[in-house]
């Protein structure tokens, strides 16, 4: 390893926005694919949700956020390691956030995040919520 790597984290990992920020209400936000091949094959990836201010006063909230991975870009299926669905913890809190570390081993070449939002109560409610994949551990790094 050369110094040069020691001190850029960033010669390591590709972040890459999947879930854009929005308002969410209540429902499912299918986000953006992610090509691996174009990532140099990445064999693990860090899943980041972050949740911003809610409105509309509900009683209880829920986003959690699960990684799908498709081996055409148009089927996909939730991506399990045995018979474990790769995801992030339900956050019920406004402004926080929760991350994921997950082995791509097994996973498709198409990879996406996909934020489910729930609420109980509350007049309307929405809150901000946004999703990225950090790939991580590509099969031959950049040259620098």
């Amino acid at each position: 390893m050369s110094l040069s790597h020691i001190h850029n984290v960033g010669s390591y990992v590709v972040p890459v926005t999947s879930v854009f920020p929005e308002s969410a209400s209540a429902g499912t936000i299918n986000g953006a694919s992610i090509d691996r091949t174009l990532h140099n094959l990445p064999n693990s990836c860090v899943l980041h949700q972050v949740v911003g201010a809610e409105s509309g006063a509900p009683t209880t909230t829920s986003v959690q956020t699960t990684l799908q991975h498709s081996p055409d870009n148009s089927t996909w299926s939730n991506y399990q390691i045995g018979s474990t669905v790769q995801q992030t913890v339900a956050l019920t809190a406004a402004n926080s956030e929760d991350t994921a570390a997950i082995d791509l081993g097994g996973a498709y070449r198409f990879i996406r995040a996909v934020t489910a939002v729930a609420f109980t109560g509350g007049t309307s409610p929405a809150i901000l919520v946004a999703a990225d994949i950090i790939l991580g551990g590509e099969r031959e790094l950049a040259a620098v």
